[in-house]
């Protein structure tokens, strides 16, 4: 693909422009006063935004390494910008985390719930794509004003969408090819390096996993870089994954409490995680030196993050308990995905061969399920295990919630929930078996900063499905009726208010995916070896 000069992108984009403006006067003459959004149309601002992600930063590392001076940019972020605690959503995992980030709607309204998908049919789970996300995204919104994004890295948004702009799928890639928009840009990434299905430690494997962790980072940060500094763009967004993996599985050697670390590899790792942040804060630097006067830039986190010592095998509690069997048809209770603490009751209807019945069985499982799980004490220690155990219908709205896992499962600090063996024997709890050893939270962080926004930190959370009408707010685009979030005013100065009103209108927020390239796609990952 060649590489626009910057007098190409301006020509090309005043053609586009004039382009759309001539199609939608003849358009609007066509259908009258009402096409669009019952009317309203974009008012651009002025500003540009660009959101910068960090997958899994929390402030319980970032505040100290502050206090040390390790991190200069973003300490300076949070000491003369504005900052938040961002709150994830429900789980706090990153494919509905960063879906409900770019849609402003709840897993329940653009239906994306992990990277893997239930198969109801046959009891097995299946990788989730970008085409599974039902809601549209802020890009997609933009596309159709014929505004320019520049979208790199953000997990599921593998395979690409067709926008105004340039796109780079996220985690995970499923496919050596076919991860760009247009499809030509993947003939200028021989560099880019993909995130593999499925990634773990495995043992002797510490110094080629941090290897490839710190060689994927160097060569998203080059691409993104140089599309910011380079390429067309109203709005830019990019996340940096390698921070959510490298404090999965090397907070053990960081912290080594409750566990069994060899001190070989604590000397040689224990600095891993925090000489991966010093490098993020170099490149965040690099694009805090690199935008202009009229670009709003946002830090964002999908999540935060803890470290894990103790494993509660839900499958084997469950068996335990007596709510499942070695059929999974015949149990009651499912554990699909076997991590993470979201559990699916085999109800009839959602199932062809489901064993509960809706209503009073269904409701009367659920409060035992919860009373259970809320009970439970870690007989090491005595500590309670579960903090919270949610009913989807408490935390999820919309016409895909019935699609979600019944209870969601929340954690206390410390503990994770894995699967574990039916007839596994000894004791319940144990090390975590999976290799990780730090595991999300929802207290992620948010940084801004740029025209019109105030210093200061914020004393209660902000929400990440804020995000999206935020980005769209403040580009003068059109709010749907229908977000969930809304956009943030505590990060602004009052003259935001004139500059950047939010304009709330009914919009449709459905995406026109066609079911059959949902089965084409479907069809053609049973055939890949992930």
């Amino acid at each position: 693909m060649k590489r626009l000069t910057r007098s190409d992108r301006e020509n090309r984009g005043t053609w586009r422009r004039r382009t759309a403006l001539s199609l939608l006067a003849g358009v609007t003459l066509f259908l009258g006063p009402s096409f669009g959004c019952g009317g309203a149309k974009p008012e651009p601002t002025g500003l540009r935004v660009a959101v910068i992600g960090l997958d899994g930063a929390t402030f319980d590392l970032l505040d100290p390494w502050f206090a040390e001076g390790l991190l200069p940019n973003l300490a300076t972020l949070r000491t003369s910008a504005f900052s938040a605690t961002m709150e994830s959503v429900i789980p706090a995992l990153s494919a509905p985390a960063w879906t409900s980030a770019v849609t402003g709607v709840n897993p329940g309204k653009h239906g994306v719930f992990d990277f893997e998908l239930l198969n109801r049919d046959e009891f097995i789970t299946e990788p989730a794509t970008s085409l599974d996300r039902e809601a549209k995204a802020v890009w997609e919104y933009l596309t159709d004003s014929h505004r320019r994004s520049v979208v790199i890295s953000i997990p599921l948004t593998s395979p690409p969408d067709s926008i105004d702009g340039l796109m780079i799928s996220g985690f995970p890639h499923l496919r050596p090819t076919g991860y760009t928009w247009p499809p030509e840009l993947e003939n200028q990434l021989r560099a880019y390096r993909l995130d593999k299905y499925g990634e773990y430690l495995p043992p002797d494997g510490e110094d080629a996993f941090l290897a490839n962790l710190n060689a994927t980072r160097e060569a998203r940060y080059r691409t993104a870089i140089d599309f910011f500094r380079n390429e067309e763009w109203e709005l830019f967004w990019t996340v940096f994954m390698g921070s959510d993996k490298i404090q999965h599985f090397y907070w053990q050697f960081m912290d080594p409490e409750g566990r069994d670390v060899d001190p070989v590899l604590r000397e040689r790792y224990q600095h891993a995680i925090r000489d991966h942040w010093i490098r993020v804060d170099e490149i965040v630097g690099e694009f805090l030196a690199a935008r202009d006067e009229n670009t709003v830039l946002l830090v964002v986190s999908d999540h935060g993050f803890v470290p894990v010592t103790r494993e509660l095998p839900l499958l084997r509690w469950l068996w335990d308990e007596g709510y499942c069997s070695t059929n999974p048809k015949k149990s009651r209770v499912l554990y699909f995905p076997h991590l993470g603490g979201r559990l699916t009751i085999n109800t009839k209807g959602a199932f062809d061969d489901g064993v509960v019945s809706p209503g009073e069985e269904y409701d009367a499982l659920r409060d035992e399920l919860r009373e259970k799980l809320l009970a439970i004490r870690d007989p090491d220690n005595g500590k309670q295990v579960v903090k919270n155990v949610h009913f989807r219908d408490e935390v999820y709205s919309g016409r895909f919630m019935e699609s979600a896992p019944d209870i969601l499962i929340e954690g206390e600090r410390g503990y994770l929930f894995g699967r574990g063996a039916p007839f596994q024997g000894g004791p319940l709890f144990k090390t975590p078996s999976f290799t990780f050893s730090g595991y999300h939270d929802r207290r992620g962080v948010l940084f801004a900063t740029g025209p019109h926004v105030k210093p200061g930190r914020a004393e209660t959370p902000v929400s990440l499905l804020d995000l999206a009408p935020t980005v769209l707010g403040l580009l003068g685009e059109v709010i749907p009726r229908d977000l969930d979030g809304a956009m943030m005013r505590a990060p602004f100065t009052p003259a935001i208010d004139s500059i950047a009103p939010p304009r709330i209108a009914k919009r449709a927020i459905k995406r026109d995916v066609p079911a059959s390239k949902r089965r084409e796609e479907k069809e053609g990952l049973k055939a890949l070896p992930y």
